[in-house]
């Protein structure tokens, strides 16, 4: 549940940016995965911070997840998703989950586990994301 404090924040966002570093790493992961022939359909995390001064989501890094539809598959990527935040932390890299991306083929993106994503995002972060590469 969104307290005022959060509301009125998801109000002042204006824009979203996107550092050219994070956009690469995407095309690189989706690319990757279909040159093995592995799953064309790729997803991971965003992180980056939200600038109150000046209105704006910024995405400034981002990692890969493992595809598994698995409860051992999902408790290595939360695992994993931690284990990640901490590092960055260390190295002062921005380290808060601001959304997810995830690879299409043939325009097949918007289905019922994408919309569960998305829900599950937005009720733990009101400010999240979700970045389709295509």
């Amino acid at each position: 549940m969104a307290t005022s404090s959060n509301a009125q924040l998801i109000s002042t966002i204006q824009q979203v940016e996107i550092t050219s570093q994070v956009i690469m790493k995407i095309t690189r992961h989706c690319h990757h995965e279909l040159e093995k022939q592995l799953d064309p359909h790729v997803n991971g995390v965003l992180l980056g911070l939200i600038n109150e001064n000046k209105h704006v989501l910024e995405v400034t890094h981002c990692f890969p997840l493992m595809n598994s539809d698995t409860d051992e598959g999902m408790e290595i990527n939360r695992e994993y998703m931690l284990e990640m935040e901490r590092s960055l932390r260390q190295v002062n890299i921005d380290y808060q989950q601001v959304g997810f991306y995830q690879s299409t083929y043939l325009n097949t993106h918007c289905d019922r586990n994408f919309l569960d994503s998305v829900f599950d995002y937005l009720e733990e972060m009101n400010e999240a994301i979700a970045l389709i590469y295509g």
